[in-house]
């Protein structure tokens, strides 16, 4: 899936001369959004989806060079698939999660930092899928993990920052599920997944912020 990742809104502190101190506190807000769709002739069919999400968090400097947060997001996905002119399948999935983040700067250039955020997270979601909008089955998740990741910061003189987060580099994630299908039937699934990525790969998930010292 392309990925496209508009309006993130990362509100970033620095003082004096482009330089974090201790204690600043800042907030961090963005939203994402991705589509794809495809059509194929022989058969006809076609498939789209479209996902959005709004993070929201809140960071306190622990020295010049590091910080910790707490994030809030929500998500929202649908997808759908149209095999024939009668027949429509959709997939709902809405979630949200929390995490707890702690992030490295390490000075590259005047101004210029490469960022290490390492954060701990948990998520809730809630999976529906429908024939012709009628529900066939649903499913609850639960996930848990830890991951990293990689970004570059640039800091103005007039208190905006410049930022691009390149992707997840490593992580562990634990996913624990329910699926029901009709009234009574109900299936449990347990999933246990470490991930990792190279930079050549990192940069399919880029995401673009801009943002402004609020202390």
């Amino acid at each position: 899936m392309r990925k496209l990742i508009i309006f993130p809104l990362l509100l970033i502190s620095f003082i004096g001369y482009a330089q974090f101190q201790r204690n600043n506190v800042l907030l961090t807000g963005f939203v994402d959004m991705s589509t794809n769709k495809t059509n194929n002739l022989s058969p006809a069919s076609s498939n789209s989806a479209f996902g959005t999400g709004l993070s929201i968090s809140a960071s306190k400097f622990i020295s010049d060079r590091k910080l910790n947060s707490l994030t809030l997001s929500f998500n929202h996905n649908v997808s759908k698939q149209n095999p024939t002119s009668t027949v429509e399948n959709k997939q709902i999935r809405n979630g949200i999660g929390i995490a707890f983040g702690h992030t490295i700067l390490t000075p590259l250039a005047q101004r210029v930092y490469l960022s290490f955020p390492f954060s701990f997270g948990t998520s809730f979601s809630r999976f529906e899928l429908k024939s012709n909008n009628q529900l066939v089955n649903k499913a609850n998740n639960f996930t848990a993990g830890v991951s990293a990741t990689i970004g570059i910061v640039y800091l103005t003189k007039k208190k905006w920052v410049f930022s691009a987060n390149m992707g997840s580099l490593a992580g562990i994630r634990f996913d624990h599920g329910k699926t029901y299908s009709g009234t009574i039937n109900e299936t449990r699934s347990n999933s246990f997944n470490i991930y990792g990525g190279a930079l050549g790969t990192a940069f399919n998930n880029m995401s673009i912020g801009i943002g402004y010292l609020i202390k």
